[in-house]
């Protein structure tokens, strides 16, 4: 069986089987001391726990003050590329009218939502319609 999946499950079991022993000799350790000092054995064995613990609990804490500056610093980024741009687009609004859609500004006939530029070659209906009736 050469198969790289019994190959990554050796090197699993290897893996834990040292954490497991390297687990058993610091809690050893950790209770031989307690026991030199006249400490409860219980507060002995509990170290290695509560230091994996304490260990997880830092490098969350530590994952999330990351995440939370790179956030921070994106957003940052963010709002300052928006101020160049609305800066850089509404400098002189009446050189450069929106080109995506209607726009509400006062324009030939009033108020209202227009295409395009004011300048345009072509006159609109209302404008026609008003002439028309003021010549009769």
């Amino acid at each position: 069986m050469s198969s790289s999946a019994y190959n990554h499950g050796i090197k699993a079991a290897s893996v834990w089987r040292r954490l497991t022993s390297v687990y058993s000799d610091v809690d050893f350790r950790f209770t031989a001391w307690a026991e030199s000092k006249g400490i409860p054995v219980a507060i002995g064995k509990s170290l290695v726990p509560f230091s994996a613990l304490l260990l997880l609990a830092i490098a969350l804490i530590a994952g999330s003050a990351a995440g939370a500056i790179i956030i921070a610093v994106a957003a940052f980024v963010y709002m300052v590329r928006y101020i160049q741009m609305s800066h850089a687009t509404s400098a002189d609004p009446e050189e450069s009218p929106p080109a995506h859609g209607p726009e509400f500004r006062n324009g030939r006939d009033g108020y209202g939502y227009y295409y395009g530029s004011d300048d345009s070659i072509f006159t609109s209906t209302k404008s026609v319609d008003n002439d028309e009736d003021n010549k009769t």
